[in-house]
C-alpha cells in the first residue's frame, strides 16, 4: 500500500483570492492539471479533483484530459496517459467530497493549505502520522490564484502549515507546491 493511498487532491479555484485579498474565481492552468496528475499518481495519490465551476473550464479540462487517455497524447506517452487516469472533473469542492463518500462509505477529512503562516497548523509530520494511523479517507485542498478564503479555510479539519525555505520569499505555484506536499507527506 502506497503511504498516501488514503489521500486524494482537489485543486479549487472557486472561493480564491486575488491579490488584492478580493473573493475570485480564477482560471484553470492546463499546466497545473498535467503537472499535478503526474505528482499524485507519483506519490500513490487515490485521486486528483480538478475543480472548476464554469462549464467552458470543465470543457476545457476534458479536452486535456482526453487528449492524453484516449486522443494522440494516449500513444505519444503513455506515463501521461496513466497519469490522467486519477484525474476526476468536478464542478466544486463538495462534488469532490460526495465522489469520496460514494467511494468510501466515509466523509473525507479536509486538509487546507496555505502559503501563510497561522495559528493551528498542523506540521507535515503529524499529518503524515494521521495518515498512517487512520484509513479514513483524506482530501488536500489546493488553491490557486493567491490562496483560499477564509470562507474555505473554515471548512478544513486540518490547515497544513506553508513551505517555507527562505524568510524573504514564499510564493510556489500550485503545482510545485502540491510536488513538494506530497513529498514531505511520504517521506515524513
Amino acid at each position: 500500500m502506497y503511504p498516501l493511498s488514503n489521500l486524494s487532491v482537489v485543486l479549487l479555484h472557486e472561493e480564491m483570492l486575488d491579490k488584492n485579498g478580493k473573493v475570485v474565481i480564477t482560471s484553470l492552468t492546463l499546466n497545473d492539471i498535467g503537472d499535478l496528475s503526474r505528482s499524485c499518481r507519483t506519490y500513490g495519490v487515490n485521486t486528483l479533483f480538478i475543480a472548476h465551476p464554469s462549464a467552458a473550464q470543465q470543457k476545457l479540462a476534458r479536452r486535456l484530459e482526453y487528449h492524453w487517455e484516449q486522443g494522440f497524447g494516449a500513444t505519444y506517452n503513455v506515463t501521461r496517459k496513466d497519469a490522467f487516469a486519477i484525474v476526476k472533473i468536478v464542478p466544486n469542492l463538495d462534488e469532490a467530497i460526495l465522489h469520496i463518500e460514494f467511494k468510501t462509505r466515509e466523509l473525507p477529512k479536509l486538509i487546507a493549505t496555505s502559503a501563510r503562516p497561522g495559528e493551528n497548523r498542523v506540521s507535515f509530520g503529524e499529518l503524515a502520522s494521521i495518515f498512517r494511523n487512520s484509513p479514513s479517507p483524506h482530501l488536500l485542498m489546493l488553491g490557486s490564484g493567491w490562496g483560499m478564503s477564509e470562507k474555505l479555510l473554515a471548512r478544513a479539519d486540518y490547515v497544513l502549515e506553508p513551505i517555507i525555505c527562505t524568510e524573504d520569499f514564499n510564493h510556489l505555484s500550485v503545482r510545485s507546491a502540491g510536488a513538494v506536499m506530497l513529498d514531505r507527506l511520504s517521506a515524513a
